[in-house]
């Protein structure tokens, strides 16, 4: 049994169906070719659920607050 997929029509500047195409792939379809190169949001939300599901070593969590403040603090080169 066959999958139907759902179309929807849209409109795009020249400019735009130009950058489309010259990134398009031989006997790829506009529809991959976006796919391929528009990339889904990140899921925040979701990723937080699955950081709070792991359970990180003292070690772990030290050396990411050493991070964030070797971040905060500036550079050698600033100084």
């Amino acid at each position: 049994m066959g999958m139907i997929m759902a179309t929807k029509t849209i409109s795009i500047d020249l400019e735009a169906y130009r950058r489309l195409k010259q990134v398009r792939r031989q006997n790829e379809s506009f529809s991959q070719a976006i796919k391929r190169v528009v990339k889904p949001p990140f899921d925040v939300d979701a990723w937080l659920k699955r950081v709070r599901r792991i359970s990180l070593s003292q070690e772990a969590v030290n050396a990411i607050e050493e991070q964030v403040r070797s971040r905060r603090s500036p550079s050698k080169r600033e100084r």
